[in-house]
């Protein structure tokens, strides 16, 4: 008949039937994991060109809105000195009409023409200031969109911008006014005549003086905010490489030691010891020859 087993023999064998079974769990756990972090791995490199897309059409909208701006502006600040002009040949056939007023009917013919030809350029300022009015609107709402990343920080244009509109809109009554100062050429004296239209000149011609000086300062702020858009976006780019390669790097170290574990994990579930124990044990039969 068999002898019964000790039990310290029986406790030993169970210890090591649940040892297997944690190792079994240990393995399934790792290589649950291993899958997550193999599509993980995956993932940071499809999702990394299209966010590398979606900053650098981010960074091209407001590029080109920029652009925009900028070109309102050189078409503006080009009325403006045209419209200073026309300004300058009103005075000068005002102060003709006023020193030879006996002469009034053909000078009169050259003033009317002066004011005429200064009115439609007064008309185009108007519209390139609403466009800029638009363009600077469409700019600022960009540039909160990309200040809501958080990583970058362009400042948005100011309200004076804005306000070139309203200096033409003022400048449209003062165009009005001195209409009627020419319109008076033919009752009004002479001395009493070229005041009041140099009057209503000299106003316009600070508004220009104005708009052109504003135009001037911000053609030269969009285009710093033009290259710091670029760099911007280029840094963010390096950020987002920079970081994916991190990641990779990360989930590639922690693959590696899941196998590692899946392996000695398995080693023990098969033959009931661990592959490490083995080199233990051989490095210590190494030790005892020496």
């Amino acid at each position: 008949m068999h002898e019964p087993m000790s039990q310290p023999k029986v406790a030993g064998r169970v210890w090591v039937v649940l040892k297997r079974i944690l190792a079994a769990i240990v393995i399934l756990v790792a290589t649950i994991t291993f899958l997550g972090n193999a599509a993980g791995l995956v993932g940071i490199w499809v999702v990394r060109q299209p966010v590398r897309d979606t900053v650098m059409a981010l960074a091209t909208s407001v590029d080109e809105k920029l652009g925009k701006v900028d070109e309102a502006l050189a078409r503006l600040s080009a009325r403006a000195d045209e419209a200073r002009q026309a300004l300058a040949r009103v005075n000068d056939a005002a102060s003709k009409l006023g020193d030879r007023v006996e002469d009034g009917s053909p000078l009169r013919t050259a003033l009317t023409g002066a004011y005429d030809d200064l009115v439609p350029k007064i008309a185009e300022m108007r519209a390139q200031a609403a466009a800029l009015h638009d363009g600077v609107v469409s700019v600022n709402a960009a540039l909160e969109t990309l200040d809501s990343l958080g990583y970058i920080n362009v400042p948005t244009f100011t309200n004076e911008l804005s306000a070139v509109a309203e200096w033409v809109d003022a400048v449209q009554v003062d165009l009005q006014e001195l209409r009627a100062s020419i319109d008076q050429a033919k009752t009004a004296a002479s001395a009493n005549f070229v005041a009041a239209v140099t009057t209503r000149t000299t106003k316009i011609d600070n508004v220009m003086a104005q708009i052109k000086a504003t135009t001037v300062k911000y053609q030269a702020t969009v285009a710093q905010k033009r290259q710091q858009v670029i760099e911007l976006s280029r840094r963010v780019l390096r950020v987002i490489n920079l970081l994916v390669l991190s990641l990779s790097v990360l989930f590639i170290v922690v693959g590696v030691a899941q196998v590692l574990l899946t392996y000695v994990c398995w080693q023990y579930v098969r033959r009931g010891r661990s592959p490490l124990g083995r080199v233990d044990s051989q490095r210590d039969v190494w030790l005892q020859h020496l």
